[in-house]
């Protein structure tokens, strides 16, 4: 394995072999490697950077729901998990597939107002892809501002190349507060 440095992160990137099934097709292609994602460029196995791409794809447009569908990259049972007390926060949880990922951002976008998120870097090891943001804005329903380091992993499914989980990682404390208005 090599290690290479990433912005402040330390990142490992395992060396493997092309998936055995073809990539999903996506719609169009990707313009030039922001900065999140030139680092990687040439330290990536074939497949790692067809994973990369398709992170990529995602996140570097709007209407993640959009093209979660138009990149045909999810397999029909992924597992969206999110972090923290579903109580306070009722975008938290353990959803699957399209439909439950179209149910976590409906209701993350009627909890928390977005007023900034900045896609800050990429991380890819073998089978999975991480991208790394800033979010920041408000709970719609007392006004009080969050802040957080998002930290999304993708993992892709060997034998098919599909996204198979989306694990979900931020500062559950902030939205909290946000929400409870503390």
């Amino acid at each position: 394995m090599r290690r290479a440095l990433l912005s402040i992160s330390l990142m490992t990137i395992g060396c493997r072999s092309a998936p055995s099934a073809a990539p999903p097709k996506l719609p169009s292609p990707l313009g030039p490697a922001p900065p999140a994602a030139k680092v990687l460029e040439g330290r990536l196995s074939t497949e790692e950077a067809r994973h990369l791409q398709t992170v990529r794809w995602i996140h570097e447009g709007t209407g993640i729901i959009t093209r979660f569908r138009e990149s045909g990259a999810l397999a029909d049972s992924v597992e969206w998990i999110v972090p923290g007390p579903s109580g306070v926060l009722p975008f938290a949880g353990r959803w699957v597939g399209l439909a439950g990922i179209a149910e976590f951002a409906r209701k993350l976008d009627a909890t928390m107002r977005y007023d900034r998120v900045e896609l800050r870097e990429y991380l890819a090891s073998a089978n999975s892809v991480a991208a790394v943001f800033i979010g920041e804005g408000v709970a719609r329903a007392t006004g009080r501002p969050f802040h957080s380091e998002i930290l999304r992993l993708y993992t892709f499914d060997e034998a098919t190349g599909k996204i198979i989980r989306v694990r979900n990682y931020y500062d559950t404390a902030a939205y909290v507060a946000a929400v409870r208005g503390d």
